[in-house]
């Protein structure tokens, strides 16, 4: 691995990161990829979930086009056991050794802008750079992590301090930007707020066809094949998608519904399947790695996922999967709630439903099923958006930001 040599680096924290899954992590990966030198990635080793190694980091470091700093967490663990004591020592030592490494790029390592890519978890990491003269900070916002109540933040008064104390904020979507203004009111009306929409690396996210071992693998049928790619959690509405599947299959049976990913939900929607008797035509893969994730997505003709705003505020910042879908050559049935309408055009690369209506997304999967014309007109747009999305103009973007620059 060849890196060229810079004067001036960007520094980002990303708590989650590759080989973690999920699309902060892919927004951070694609951001470094393309900014190769000029970049230093600090990441944890261990899983937040189970405090274990994460499998595969030493790999995906060494492969890695950029260089990659980790530390064993970048922050405490939530759920994590003991006393009251211990937790506050633990979280302290894991700020000194953070704290530590990016005072010693600001000084000898040539960093100029520090990128915080978890707002709550590493927010003092603002206030820190103010500390540190000629030092921009600049915070990445993907949605939830400012609509979702919680506890250790009512009234998220701890993002709000963090956003105003930040040089410049970078939103994933006009939802987003919209809940960032509502969230700092009249005291933010100043603040440098700048919208990336999340990209898609277009030659990984191609059309590739049906890999024959999966379709004999899954086995698949002949006939049309919807597909969902993401955690299974409630808000990515696949509950309500199994459900319209089921009156869509009464009447095209020779359809299927592959599930691709792992979640807390997914025994929820295993039963779901089950009593809407269509358990052997819902494929459940459960996790895949990243070498087969485009051969999944390419097993379907269309692409779904009606995401919908949870009661505690918890929905979808953007959905970096919609452009995925759609840069594999898929039309997209995308949720109306949160900033999928950033990502999905209604009747251009995919159409847009209620995602609490199992009507409305039966309707949706029918019309993909029955109009050869307006598939084809959705899989020609959603080829458009996808090539419109591409990361290298998103990390010019990007550059500027941390640099102090405005976007043209």
């Amino acid at each position: 691995m060849s890196r060229e040599n810079s004067t001036s680096r960007i520094l980002m924290v990303a708590n989650n990161f590759p080989p973690t899954r999920g699309g902060s992590a892919v927004v951070y990966a694609n951001l470094a990829h393309h900014l190769a030198s000029r970049v230093l990635v600090v990441a944890a080793k261990a899983s937040y979930a189970d405090g274990l190694a994460q499998i595969g980091w030493r790999e995906h470091d060494r492969a890695a086009t950029y260089e990659v700093r980790r530390l064993p967490l970048l922050r405490t663990q939530l759920h994590a056991t003991g006393s009251r004591l211990g937790f506050l020592a633990g979280d302290v030592m894991i700020r000194l050794r953070l704290a530590g490494l990016i005072m010693a790029q600001v000084l000898t390592g040539g960093a100029h802008c520090v990128c915080v890519g978890e707002l709550l978890a590493s927010h003092w990491v603002l206030t820190l750079c103010r500390l540190l003269p000629g030092v921009r900070s600049v915070v990445y916002v993907h949605g939830e992590e400012i609509t979702t109540e919680v506890g250790y933040d009512r009234g998220h008064n701890r993002a709000r301090a963090a956003l105003l104390s930040a040089d410049a904020i970078i939103v994933v979507s006009r939802f987003t930007q919209q809940a960032v203004r509502t969230l700092l009111g009249e005291e933010g009306s100043k603040a440098e707020i700048h919208l990336i929409e999340n990209g898609v690396d277009t030659q990984r996210f191609r059309p590739v066809g049906r890999r024959p071992d999966l379709v004999a693998q899954y086995r698949l049928q002949p006939g049309r094949i919807f597909v969902s790619v993401c955690r299974l959690l409630e808000k990515k509405g696949i509950d309500q998608a199994i459900r319209a599947f089921a009156r869509v299959h009464r009447v095209h049976p020779d359809t299927s519904y592959v599930v691709v990913g792992t979640g807390g939900f997914e025994a929820s929607l295993r039963e779901i399947a089950a009593a809407e008797g269509v358990a052997e035509r819902v494929i459940f893969t459960g996790d895949v790695t990243e070498d087969d994730l485009v051969a999944h997505y390419c097993l379907g003709d269309m692409f779904v996922m009606p995401n919908r705003e949870m009661e505690n505020g918890d929905t979808e910042g953007f959905g970096l999967v919609f452009l995925e879908a759609n840069s594999c050559g898929l039309p997209v049935i995308a949720g109306s709630d949160g900033g999928s309408r950033d990502a999905v055009q209604h009747g251009v690369n995919g159409l847009v439903v209620n995602g609490r209506s199992v009507e409305a997304i039966t309707q949706a999967m029918l019309d993909l099923l029955q109009d050869d014309a307006l598939r084809a007109r959705l899989i020609e747009g959603a080829q458009m958006v996808s090539q419109a999305a591409d990361w290298r103009r998103k990390t010019e973007m990007f550059t500027a930001i941390c640099e102090g620059g405005t976007l043209s």
